[in-house]
């Protein structure tokens, strides 16, 4: 019977169920229009807001969360999601709804604070810039050094990460291969465990640092263009850098870079974010001395 009707067994014992309790009206098709309609829209002052902070930054719907929440808690009003922040940014053409194919890789990280920190060298405006990320907590450091040399590497990274640490994770560049004898010194200087190399052809290896850092550059890429000016780009290194330390908050931690790495972030990031934005009209500043 199932076969001639075209119905599954749970479809059948509902229809059934239907003519018992309404009769022949309980066997016509009904509409599937919900019964109620939503209508808490978006405050329009809260979607500038997000606009506007997209337009300085460049960033994604869960970073522009972040900021935009920031602010709502200083007025004391209800935060908002990140769906609702990319739903804005579609309904304004900001970007280009895609379906794309999730797959899911299982995260490994060290245990603590420390025991591990990946390094890489990126480029922008033609200078190479200097990224260092402690695996455990996502704390990230970044700074302009001036050439690619062996030895401005290793001063970078010394001034990046002053202090000892166990294990260090870089790629197979020149400035961190096994031959490398500057690199080596400062293993035996700054390292309590041991020097880790990336496999070969395997970028995943490094795809903290790798986040990190195309973060970094699209920030880069929205504020400056193609600029090639010094002072500008280690001024928005340094303003990303304080942001995604302490106002980030990571979805596979649950936990701002800082606050897992130092046990607690800084509070006045939102302020010195806005300020150096120049977003002090659109965004409420906290209290002085908050």
């Amino acid at each position: 019977m199932r076969a001639m009707i075209g119905r599954s067994k749970r479809q059948l014992q509902r229809l059934v169920r239907r003519f018992r309790e309404e009769g022949i009206a309980g066997l016509r098709f009904k509409s599937k229009r919900p019964h109620t309609i939503p209508r808490n829209k978006v405050p329009p002052d809260i979607e500038q807001r997000v606009i506007e902070v997209r337009s300085a930054t460049g960033f994604g719907s869960d970073q522009l969360a972040a900021i935009v929440n920031e602010s709502l808690s200083l007025e004391s009003r209800r935060p908002i999601t990140d769906t609702t922040c990319y739903n804005i940014l579609a309904r304004n053409d900001l970007v280009v709804a895609e379906r794309r194919t999730m797959k899911r890789y299982r995260s490994f990280e060290w245990g603590h604070p420390d025991e591990l920190i990946q390094c890489d060298i990126t480029e922008f405006g033609g200078f190479p810039i200097l990224t260092m990320q402690d695996d455990h907590s996502r704390e990230g450091w970044a700074g302009r050094i001036d050439g690619a040399t062996d030895d401005m590497v290793v001063d970078g990274m010394t001034c990046l990460h002053p202090h000892v640490y166990e294990n260090l994770l870089t790629d197979n560049g020149k400035q961190f291969c096994r031959m490398n004898s500057t690199m080596r010194k400062y293993c035996e200087r700054h390292l309590t465990g041991k020097h880790i190399w990336s496999s070969v052809h395997h970028p995943q290896t490094l795809g903290k640092l790798s986040a990190f850092q195309k973060g970094l550059k699209r920030f880069l890429v929205h504020r400056l263009g193609r600029s090639t000016d010094k002072d500008a780009i280690d001024e928005c290194i340094r303003v990303y850098v304080d942001w995604h330390n302490n106002g980030l908050k990571v979805r596979t931690t649950g936990c701002h870079p800082e606050e897992r790495y130092s046990g607690e972030r800084d509070p006045r990031w939102y302020g010195r974010l806005v300020k150096a934005l120049k977003l002090g009209w659109m965004l409420p500043l906290p209290a002085q001395g908050g």
